[in-house]
């Protein structure tokens, strides 16, 4: 027994799984995070599982789909065998007197890819049966496809590295000529033992053959190591050839055929990392880190001074005028947004809101404000499908009765989705606004654009940009973002946000106000094609307080000479709905510059805005309409608190005080904003009716994933929530408010 483990132990395959936990662990990384994402616990909030689970191809996923992600899946295992190869080769030099030496180490080194390999192919059938419901000979076809590019890819690569074998013995036949020179070169007894060799006593010779290894010891160490040399060489080739793909398929994403799914692009995108890294090391050695810090210095001073700027851009701003740049700083805030400049502002809205009035004649009617939550897909899915219900419910009225729209991230997705497709109608398009197609499309997949986009554009070739009429900006994930949206809207949203200003002028449509936070100090960046700088600053009914506070920023007015009006519908969406690192952060054309993020860090729920809007216009509201009927879009339940934890472990006292805030920040958004509209009712004595439409899933373990990207199960589960009791009742609420007053009278 004990000459059996001593055996299992000092085998080829227990040495080198032994030897990655020992040596350079950074690869190791790359497999953590791979099994981390494909169960459900790395990336888990932006649904990384999925694209690895249910890969996308031209908005499918199918037999193409995974037979891709196989491909790519043999590729970083390649990858990650050629880069150890390189690396720890020189440790077991008796694979220099072995035929195909390559072949024998991938086949002893093939714990971990077996292990992710059975890991990937179990998840997946559970993720396709029970998330994307797929049938059993479906699964069974998308199996066979990851299988078959799996399998090409390690036929084609041990082809080359067999024809490398063939080719480095013939260079050394070349070399040495005959055997009695070869043996005199080779054979050195009397040679010391090496220090870095690790002790073999068998190894896999075929899948079903074990060998016991041979003593090397005699041999001529540098002849030795002058084989596995050549090796290497051949293998960093094709690391070479993986770079050379990567940067082939940046400039060819704009074709939809060369965008391959997203699980593909990053799997080929780590196994350029890994040979990189590996050769990295190799050629370096003990200079691999101190250089590796050189560089960032560098990156950092280019960055720094101006040298290199990849910045995303909003796209539409003019970012060349430098010299007519806003200063962004508190006292050029409050020299711009004056208590005379919101007052000509609000002459304007009041215009708008007259013009409203007019197309309800008779009964006062009642004031619509709608407030749509950030959350992703799920939430942009969820809005569409409130929306479409309540416009079913109030005979196609509910745009002709809607003020204001405003919200984060997702939810304003849906929303600007909605809107666009209502201007559309009101210009003599063909379009059903129930249509059940516009909520299928306004879910389609935005992650795998993202994340393909992320390791071949904004890694391998940051340089690519495109231009809009004379202005340039880079080719990132940001574009590809806003590229996928307009595919998979139909370009609805291709427009810019000027379009929008006139038919709100004649209150054609309700306004609509987008939203970010602006990093630099915490305020709103709020995005509209009318004048609204009386959102930017609290109206205090005192005079005693003289100094106007600043909180928000009116973009079009504040930008108006970097054309603000130009920037992108798509645009202000992304800049509303930035998620850390997902997106890219959107820079402004300012002195100094500052960048903006997601609207949902400030207000996750949208509502401060339209308070704000209803105080400042609560004397007309009060004396020209019956009501406000407002109405809160939510993609999580509201009080919907996680259980307290009843024991708490070493890892819970040193981290929870850094990510409290975080864990509770809708909790504490709603808490805040609950007070806030309990003052607000007092301005409208019994005319003021809240109503919240909630997601709330079917089981409380299958919620939809905060995430780009949505599965089949998700969707259903999603529109079966708008027959929950409690979204049934908010439906029948606003029917009660709004069905007598809610039509013209022509309509009555």
């Amino acid at each position: 027994m004990k000459s059996l483990l001593v055996r299992f132990f000092y085998s080829f395959p227990i040495q080198l799984f032994l030897l990655h936990f020992r040596k350079y662990q950074v690869l190791l990384l790359f497999w953590a995070i791979l099994f981390s994402t494909i169960n459900g616990e790395f990336a888990k909030v932006f649904g990384g599982d999925a694209l690895y689970l249910a890969p996308e191809y031209l908005g499918k996923v199918n037999f193409y789909s995974t037979s891709i992600l196989g491909v790519a899946t043999g590729l970083f295992v390649m990858s990650w065998n050629i880069t150890t190869f390189i690396l720890h080769t020189g440790r077991f030099k008796f694979l220099a007197t072995t035929a195909q030496p390559f072949f024998k180490y991938c086949l002893n080194n093939s714990i971990f890819p077996i292990a992710f390999l059975l890991n990937l192919l179990l998840r997946s059938w559970e993720y396709q049966r029970y998330q994307q419901l797929s049938s059993v000979p479906e699964i069974l076809l998308l199996t066979e496809g990851f299988i078959c590019g799996y399998l090409l890819i390690i036929f084609f690569c041990f082809f080359y590295f067999f024809n490398a074998d063939k080719n480095i013995g013939r260079r050394l036949e070349k070399k040495f000529g005959n055997p009695r020179n070869f043996l005199r070169l080779v054979l050195k007894p009397t040679q010391e033992k090496d220090e870095n060799a690790l002790p073999v006593h068998n190894y896999f010779s075929s899948f079903w053959r074990i060998r016991r290894a041979r003593n090397v010891d005699h041999y001529n160490k540098h002849y030795l190591d002058s084989i596995l040399k050549q090796h290497h060489f051949a293998a960093m080739i094709t690391v070479g050839c993986a770079l050379i793909f990567l940067v082939i398929l940046a400039f060819l994403m704009d074709y939809p055929i060369f965008r391959i799914p997203a699980g593909a692009s990053v799997m080929i995108f780590f196994a350029f990392l890994i040979g990189v890294a590996g050769a990295y090391a190799y050629l370096l050695q003990s200079w691999a880190i101190p250089m590796v810090l050189v560089m960032l210095f560098a990156l950092n001073w280019m960055v720094e001074h101006d040298l290199l700027d990849n910045r995303n851009k909003a796209y539409g701003l003019n970012y060349k005028l430098r010299k007519q740049r806003p200063e962004y700083s508190v006292t050029a805030l409050q020299q711009f947004f004056t208590q005379e400049r919101a007052d000509n502002d609000k002459k304007q809205t009041l215009q708008i809101l007259e013009k409203w009035k007019e197309k309800h004649t008779g009964r006062k009617p009642k004031l619509i404000v709608i407030n749509f939550s950030g959350g992703g897909l799920r939430a942009a899915t969820w809005s569409m499908n409130v929306l479409q219900r309540l416009d079913t419910l109030m005979k196609g009225q509910l745009m002709n009765n809607t003020v204001l729209m405003t919200g984060a991230s997702g939810g304003m997705m849906g929303a600007s989705y909605y809107r666009a497709l209502y201007l559309e109608k009101q210009l003599g398009r063909r379009i059903d606004m129930q249509d059940s197609s516009y909520t299928e499309r306004i879910s389609r997949d935005l992650l795998n654009c993202v994340f393909t986009s992320m390791a071949v554009n904004d890694f391998i070739t940051p340089f690519r940009s495109f231009k809009i009429e004379d202005k340039r900006y880079a080719k990132d994930r940001g574009y590809a973002f806003e590229m996928q949206l307009n595919s998979n809207t139909n370009n609805s949203l291709a427009g810019t946000i000027r379009d929008y200003q006139e038919p709100e002028r004649k209150a054609q449509i309700p306004m609509l106000v987008w939203s970010a936070t602006i990093n630099a100090d915490g305020r709103r960046l709020i995005i509209s094609p009318q004048p609204v700088s009386y959102l930017c600053a609290p109206e205090y009914a005192s005079p005693s307080r003289t100094a106007r506070d600043i909180d928000g920023v009116d973009f079009t007015q504040y930008f108006a000479a970097q054309d603000a009006l130009d920037l992108r519908v798509t645009s202000a969406i992304r800049m509303c709905a930035t998620f850390p690192y997902v997106l890219p952060n959107v820079f402004l054309p300012s002195v100094p510059i500052v960048d903006v993020m997601d609207a949902g860090i400030r207000d996750n729920f949208g509502q401060e805005p339209s308070m704000r809007f209803l105080y400042t216009f609560r004397q007309w509201i009060n004396e020209n309409t019956d009501g406000v009927v407002f109405i809160q879009v939510r993609d999580t339940r509201k009080n919907d608190i996680k259980s307290i934890k009843q024991s708490m472990k070493l890892n819970d006292m040193m981290f929870d005080p850094l990510f409290t805030m975080q864990q509770h920040w809708s909790a504490m958004q709603d808490f805040v904003q609950d007070n806030e509209l309990n003052y607000l009712e007092g301005y409208f004595p019994g005319k003021f009716h809240r109503i919240i439409f909630q997601y709330v899933p079917q089981k409380e373990d299958k919620a939809a994933a905060l995430s780009w990207h949505l599965t089949s199960r998700e969707k259903i589960d999603i529109a079966g929530a708008l027959d929950n009791p409690t979204n049934q009742a908010s439906f029948d609420s606003v029917m009660h408010m709004v069905r007598k007053p809610m039509l013209t009278d022509h309509q009555q």
